[in-house]
Parts: C-alpha cells; sequence; structure tokens
C-alpha cells in the first residue's frame, strides 16, 4: 500500500513520512501539528491592547478605576483643623 500526498498527489512508499516531491507531511496529525504551531507563530491582529499580569486575577467587569487621593487630602485637613479650633476654643 503507499501514500498519496494530499497537496500534491505524488504517490509515496508506505515507509516516508513527508512527500518525495513536495516535502508536505503526509500523516493527518503531523499536518495538524504543524498547521497549529504556525498559528501560533501568526501575529494576532484582533489584539486591542496589551495584557497586564494583573487582568488574570480580576475580571475586567470587577475592576475598579484608581481614584483620586484629594477627597482624603481634604478630610485630613478639615478633621485637624476642627482639632486646633477645639483645642484653641476650649
Amino acid at each position: 500500500m503507499s501514500k498519496r500526498c494530499p497537496d500534491c498527489g505524488q504517490v509515496n512508499e508506505d515507509s516516508r513520512i513527508f512527500c518525495s516531491t513536495c516535502g508536505e507531511p503526509l500523516d493527518a496529525h503531523l499536518r495538524l501539528i504543524q498547521d497549529l504551531e504556525k498559528q501560533k507563530k501568526a501575529p494576532q491582529k484582533e489584539r486591542a491592547a496589551p495584557r497586564r499580569d494583573d487582568d488574570d486575577e480580576v475580571p475586567s467587569s470587577v475592576q475598579r478605576e484608581k481614584k483620586s487621593p484629594l477627597p482624603w487630602i481634604i478630610l485630613g485637613l478639615v478633621a485637624v483643623a476642627a482639632v486646633a479650633l477645639w483645642f484653641f476654643l476650649k
């Protein structure tokens, strides 16, 4: 029994793994593996933004925006002013 190349149609010996004419793999599993490797090496066009390491920890729907520390600073100054005012008016 001989193996026929799916790419060029050349008849090859049973012992061959690759086609003697075009070099394509004769085994379906080997062709599948090579196709998967080509897909991994191909650039991904759909990727909009680079991934960050912390993206895996919290889903994007749960991530919170980083807020400004300004309200806390103002609250601290108001508290210090209130304590100073209480101390001096006592």
